[in-house]
């Protein structure tokens, strides 16, 4: 006899194999191929972290995701703690045009484009976000960013650490895969030399850290903006994707890879 919750994990694991046969690998996939490359796609139903320092990009590399999702006609919700709705769309329809903000006129704005997307910044809570969630079944959801949601709890860490457990009983719901835009701790972001690749100190609990599937962590070298894999449950991590980013427009334009795991041999 076949169990209620064997049945579930059957049927998730029918829609898997169906999304491998479609698309030539088992989850969906990010704008960059060379990423898909070390951590199988992207999974529905999971959680990623895009963490940096305060004010620094984490909103305008998700961009390029959610444009990659809008453009294959995924339902994306962008939740948007920081900046009201009408500024996502003009950083978004920036991205996604690759024009300056400055040049951007609203007649150069095509709205079908943006069909699939809904963009909220009215809901402060985490039981108002899940809500509308199971309410609306978006297939990508962007939570932007995760420190400022509201959660009951007596300590930062206390509420943290219930905000980053619901968010993953949210994906795994749902059946959305959640990307939580994050914080590094103060300490950390301002002193680059405190990264450890093995754990990185995301800002209120580890258990941000801990809930998620892979973790990515944007940083400044050499000129590049950097985008290290520092947790990967389906590959390999401490490898650095170098963009070079059209700060204007907000463009991340990958240049080349450097994996921290091989050694170099002379």
């Amino acid at each position: 006899m076949i169990t209620d919750n064997l049945q579930k994990a059957i049927e998730w694991l029918e829609k898997y194999m169906q999304m491998k046969r479609s698309d030539g690998m088992l989850w969906m996939t990010s704008p960059y191929a060379e990423i898909d490359e070390e951590t199988s796609g992207v999974i529905p139903g999971k959680v990623y972290v895009i963490a940096w320092y305060s004010n620094t990009g984490k909103s305008k590399f998700a961009y390029t995701y959610a444009n990659h999702y809008l453009w294959k006609k995924k339902k994306v919700h962008f939740y948007s703690l920081e900046v009201d709705v009408w500024m996502v769309l003009w950083n978004l329809a920036c991205n996604k045009y690759q024009k300056r903000f400055w040049d951007l006129e609203l007649d150069d704005i095509n709205l079908e484009d943006f069909d699939w997307l809904s963009i909220y910044d009215d809901k402060y809570s985490i039981d108002a976000i899940i809500q509308n969630v199971m309410d609306e079944k978006p297939d990508v959801v962007f939570i932007d960013f995760i420190q400022n949601v509201q959660c009951p709890g007596n300590s930062e860490y206390e509420r943290m650490s219930t905000i980053a457990r619901d968010v993953q009983q949210l994906a795994i719901q749902s059946g959305a895969t959640v990307f939580s835009l994050s914080q590094v701790s103060n300490t950390t972001g301002r002193d680059i030399s405190k990264w450890d690749r093995s754990f990185i100190s995301l800002k209120g609990a580890g258990e941000l850290y801990a809930s998620s599937e892979v973790v990515f962590l944007l940083s400044n070298q050499d000129g590049y903006i950097a985008c290290s894999i520092i947790k990967n449950k389906f590959g390999k991590k401490n490898i650095d994707f170098l963009f070079d980013v059209d700060f204007s427009r907000w463009v991340f334009v990958l240049q080349k890879v450097q994996d921290k795991n091989q050694k170099t041999t002379f």
